[in-house]
């Protein structure tokens, strides 16, 4: 039968327990759960083929996803894109991956065509004179120079002319239905691990407290009787 621990031997495997946490990081985790803030938007949890075809058919889907977008021209001929603080005309969502990317405001569409900005994000059919029958084919590309604050133009997006009728409604339902299923997914991840990080600090509460206790009767400056 093992002995019973005497109160400096608990003392010690306890110090030893709070130096394992802090060396798993979890003084970080806390202090940065604490410390965050909702964010204004949310990333686009799944891929830009589906961000796009979700873009020309049902818009409002990414109201949580997307922010006014800010691009200024950069040395090379290039564009640099942060969130802007006022209202553009220039839209844009950070994707899973850190990437980001942007699309024009349809009701600014007919302004922003003929901008730098829109011939820099583009390609443009061809006798294109208006773009009242111009559809997005594919989203301009831009990857991070910070991730989550600045990117930089990668890849030119495609316009193409709207020529054909997009798939039914029950292809929307498709695809909205998969958005769904990706963001109860991530939902449930976070609820996990907020769970976790909840009960890794009460054990560490528990922790503190007990060690308190045991220095209150062995003051560090007072050895232990053997």
């Amino acid at each position: 039968m093992n002995p019973i621990p005497s109160p400096y031997e608990r003392l010690l495997h306890l110090e030893s327990e709070l130096e394992r946490l802090k060396a798993s990081g979890i003084h970080d985790v806390i202090r940065k759960q604490d410390q965050s803030t909702l964010p204004t938007r949310q990333i686009w949890p799944a891929d830009e083929l589906l961000l796009t075809r979700i873009l020309r058919r049902s818009p409002e889907a990414l109201a949580a996803y997307q922010g006014d977008a800010e691009l200024t021209g950069i040395e090379q001929r290039g564009l640099r894109l942060t969130a802007a603080d006022s209202s553009s005309a220039f839209r844009f969502c950070e994707i899973v991956d850190g990437d980001a990317v942007v699309w024009v405001e349809p009701k600014s569409l007919r302004w922003a065509w003929r901008s730098e900005h829109f011939q820099f994000l583009f390609d443009s059919p061809p006798g294109a004179d208006t773009p009242d029958n111009l559809v997005v084919h594919a989203l301009p590309l831009f990857r991070p120079l910070a991730r989550g604050q600045a990117w930089t133009l990668h890849r030119k997006g495609k316009m193409g002319l709207q020529t054909r009728l997009f798939p039914e409604q029950a292809q929307d339902v498709m695809l909205l239905g998969r958005l769904e299923k990706l963001e109860r997914r991530f939902s449930q991840q976070k609820v996990q691990f907020e769970a976790e990080v909840k009960d890794l600090r009460s054990q560490l509460q528990i922790q503190q407290r007990m060690i308190e206790g045991l220095l209150r009767i062995f003051p560090p400056d007072q050895p232990p009787v053997s």
